[in-house]
This record gives C-alpha cells, sequence and structure tokens, in this order.
C-alpha cells in the first residue's frame, strides 16, 4: 500500500508499506494490505511502519493527526 505522512512543514514519508500501527482515540489500530476505507484521529503516540522494501520499522512520535485509508493508499496528516 502506498503511504504518505505529512505535517505542517514537509513530507516525513512517502513510499510503500506493509504495515502501519497508529495511536487511535480508543487505543492503537493496525493498518495492513487492502484494508477497508477508514478515516480516524490520531492522538499522542508512536507511529509504527514497516517498510516494503526494507525490514526495519519506523517509529515516529506523534501528538495527534488524521490518517485516512482508501483504495490502498494511506495518508496521514500530523
Amino acid at each position: 500500500m502506498q503511504v504518505t505522512i505529512i505535517n505542517f512543514e514537509k513530507i516525513l514519508y512517502r513510499d510503500k508499506a506493509t504495515s502501519i500501527v497508529a495511536p487511535g482515540l480508543n487505543g492503537y489500530f493496525q493498518i495492513l494490505e487492502n484494508h477497508a476505507p477508514f478515516i480516524s484521529i490520531l492522538k499522542d503516540g508512536i507511529l509504527k511502519l514497516k517498510p516494503f522494501y526494507d525490514g526495519k520499522n519506523l517509529k515516529i512520535q506523534i501528538a495527534g493527526g488524521i490518517l485516512q485509508v482508501k483504495n490502498n493508499m494511506v495518508s496521514i496528516i500530523l
């Protein structure tokens, strides 16, 4: 799935990923390939991303945001 993570200053990540774990208002949730369309508000926590081409997990400390999934494209605005 294609993932784009942006904040008000720059694009933090734009590439493919196999998994995302994000801090939602009601707890952490995971997004995988072919996930149903979905929108969530994010709270403070750690956004965990597993890149498609690299086995190393990427962790980003966030202070809230919005996540949208649609047609294997994930957009995260922090």
